[in-house]
């Protein structure tokens, strides 16, 4: 029992702590796939919602009164 333990104790302190890019464990490949996936699917998504920002502040100083 005192070595399943030592185990757990061993598997705990390699695991993720945080989300933040330095406290990942990067020699592991199974981390690298996820956060890159999880980061990209992020800036995306920022991206995306700046743009509509940005369009919609444009929109609204152009003046334009066209609505839907």
């Amino acid at each position: 029992m005192l070595e399943f333990g030592q185990f757990l104790c061993v598997e705990l302190s390699r695991s993720v702590a945080s989300m933040l890019p330095w406290d990942i464990p990067w020699y592991d490949p199974s981390h690298r796939v996820f956060f890159a996936a999880l980061y990209s699917a992020l800036g995306v998504i920022g991206f995306g919602t700046l743009t509509a920002v940005f369009l919609t502040i444009k929109r609204l100083k152009k003046g334009d009164d066209v609505h839907h």
